[in-house]
């Protein structure tokens, strides 16, 4: 008997939207969310191997059609498509006969943030701390002139890929998960009953939310999540890493070594969002500016395990 996920079983093959000619075969499932699964693909053609979110395009979501949430995830993916670091979206599938569609991805094949902290030893840190800073900025600055901001960065939408040579392959960070990002509008006003509507994911919500984004009463409230809420976000992350306490659901604490990550990491985590840095700052900071050159080689203690598949492929973006 064939195992299905979502009425697709391993072994089957699924028709790109964009062209008749190309098709995947799913070959498993790499996780599941409320909503749906992550299948992992090969394409027939030239057997590259891809992950597949696949979403109902029925029904609502925290009074929003699911339908609606694929396309906005998708068309946002397409605005920020050829950056080095934010994943792409490289095809889309659709399935009228069982009211479903795919958006096929990148395959982060290193997991997550959180599997290369669990495998890299301590000393090495610090270089991880500054080549995701240096990476992460560079997304988020870029996301951010496009209007866009991602609502939900944490360690699972930071996926690990492999660059570099076969003999001396290093990590390489890019940016995941869209399923909640919005668009930066400084003129909306949002009404704050509103807003349980729109929270961030999984263990966002409570620790790396910006303290702006948390309800205050009733009221009018603009900005809601603006550019810099992603920032502090990020800071978090990084204080975090600092901290070791990445894998806990730990606050992260000031002040960290070396004094340079501090003072980067204490201008993301200012509260007051109009003091606190942009994207575009911290890119200036010089401690960020070096994680240009810092090549983090891929661990060869895998006991967090080695192909570690992401959270956030494990969990679809709007699941909570």
């Amino acid at each position: 008997m064939d195992v299905e996920y979502d009425h697709l079983s391993i072994g089957s093959t699924v028709e790109s939207f964009n062209s008749s000619t190309t098709r995947y075969r799913i070959i498993d499932q790499l996780g599941h969310g409320s909503f749906g699964h992550v299948l992992k693909v090969s394409s027939l053609a030239g057997q590259e191997v891809f992950a597949m979110k696949v979403m109902s395009t029925t029904g609502q979501h925290r009074n929003t059609p699911m339908k609606t949430i694929f396309q906005s995830e998708a068309s946002k993916l397409m605005q920020l498509e050829g950056h080095e670091h934010i994943i792409e979206l490289r095809d889309t599938v659709v399935l009228p006969e069982i009211n479903r569609a795919c958006m096929i991805m990148d395959l982060a094949t290193e997991g997550d943030l959180e599997s290369v902290f669990r495998r890299i030893p301590k000393n090495q840190h610090e270089a991880l701390s500054k080549l995701v800073a240096h990476e992460m900025t560079e997304a988020l600055q870029y996301i951010h002139s496009k209007n866009i901001v991602h609502r939900d960065i944490k360690p699972d939408n930071i996926l690990a890929f492999l660059a570099g040579t076969e003999r001396n392959p290093r990590y390489l960070f890019k940016l995941a998960d869209f399923g909640i990002a919005g668009e930066i509008d400084d003129d909306k006003e949002i009404d704050w009953p509103e807003l349980p509507h729109q929270p961030m994911s999984g263990r966002a919500f409570r620790h790396y939310r910006a303290p702006e984004t948390y309800p205050r009463g009733t009221g009018i409230h603009t900005r809601y999540f603006e550019a810099k809420a992603d920032v502090y976000s990020l800071g978090v992350v990084l204080a975090q890493i600092h901290n070791n306490t990445i894998l806990s659901s730990r606050e992260p604490s000031l002040p960290i070594t070396p004094a340079h990550a501090n003072s980067l990491v204490r201008h993301m985590l200012e509260k007051d969002p109009a003091r606190r840095a942009s994207a575009l700052a911290c890119k200036r900071f010089l401690w960020v500016q070096e994680g240009a050159t810092v090549i983090l080689l891929k661990a060869t203690n895998t006991s967090g395990g080695n192909g570690e598949i992401s959270n956030s492929m494990k969990r679809l973006s709007i699941e909570h």
